[in-house]
């Protein structure tokens, strides 16, 4: 994929962890799970590299190459894809979340590599769908808006339900990978 951009997802309000997911200590290297998570996306070397967050929201400080991008935060994370595929301007955009400290950069060329034109591509684990591990085509993006407008929020449900004959499921075995955190324990 020579032209994609990527996009890290850290507008949650991370209620159940109880403080913001992005200024947490990455298990590796002790770096901020947003910065490591940038960190990880920049190694496949995107045209954009994006993180989508609630307006008002402090982050870490970004990298000076970093898109910043935000969402009034009532939306969910639908809201944040479309505001990161809005401000792209590459024609596929590579969205992981800030929650998945075990993702690789071997799961996000496996996406990368089965990406098409017209069609978006999402991981699944043996758990279940990982909808925000996920790389979708710049034309779904009014879909997108759609959906949104429509309060059908839910990545999960559009892309096994309504958006179903443009995403592709693409499964990998270890469900480890996509351990996120979102309770302290």
């Amino acid at each position: 994929m020579p032209n994609f951009a990527a996009a890290v997802l850290a507008g949650g309000h991370s209620r159940r962890m109880g403080t913001d997911k992005a200024h947490l200590p990455h298990p590796r290297n002790g770096q901020t799970l947003l910065l490591y998570q940038l960190d990880l996306l920049a190694t496949l070397n995107p045209t954009q590299l994006l993180v989508s967050a609630r307006t008002g929201q402090e982050l870490p400080p970004l990298p000076p190459h970093v898109i910043r991008v935000d969402d009034d935060g009532t939306r969910g994370p639908l809201a944040g894809i479309v505001s990161a595929m809005t401000a792209s301007s590459c024609p596929h955009l590579l969205i992981i979340p800030v929650d998945l400290p075990q993702l690789t950069s071997e799961v996000l060329h496996s996406l990368l590599s089965q990406t098409t034109l017209s069609k978006g591509i999402y991981a699944v684990s043996p758990r279940s769908p990982e909808p925000l591990v996920v790389v979708l085509p710049r034309g779904l993006l009014s879909d997108l808006k759609v959906a949104l407008e429509q309060n059908e929020l839910s990545p999960r449900r559009l892309w096994a339900h309504s958006l179903a004959s443009k995403m592709t499921p693409l499964p990998f075995e270890d469900a480890f990978l996509f351990q996120n955190w979102n309770r302290p324990q």
